[in-house]
């Protein structure tokens, strides 16, 4: 049993895709807009402040974990030896996952202020 690809309609796909894409992304800008709204009335007000400060700690440890690959590329310019293929996709993860777990453990607990910073401002320019 073979599948003939040369009767298949490519452009029909890719227009699937991008409809498909559309309607997940105005999905999201009006589940955004509700949250918004939810927000600005009184009702929901707490619930929305601790997930605003929550993404804003993820953000900042988002940041930190890129300032921290960058150090570890700038070690890797000045190294000499060369990695084993096998393990070296099994270290890098392990790399990865420990430099993701430190990040997140230190804008949790011993935060630079960015992630408070921003949850302050947002508050002021969204008026939440």
């Amino acid at each position: 049993m073979a599948l003939d690809l040369n009767s298949l309609n490519v452009s029909g796909l890719s227009q699937y895709a991008r409809e498909a894409a559309a309607d997940k992304s105005a999905s999201m800008i009006n589940d955004a807009t509700a949250k918004v709204n939810k927000a600005k009335s009184s009702e929901g007000k707490e619930e929305i402040n601790e997930e605003l400060m929550d993404a804003c700690k993820q953000f900042e440890a988002y940041l930190m974990e890129q300032v921290y690959k960058g150090y570890e590329n700038t070690v890797k310019v000045f190294s000499k030896d060369e990695k084993d293929n096998s393990m070296g996709t099994l270290v890098d993860y392990f790399k990865d996952i420990t430099i993701q777990d430190i990040t997140t453990n230190q804008a949790n607990n011993q935060s630079t202020g960015l992630a408070q910073m921003l949850y302050e401002n947002m508050k002021r320019n969204y008026k939440l």
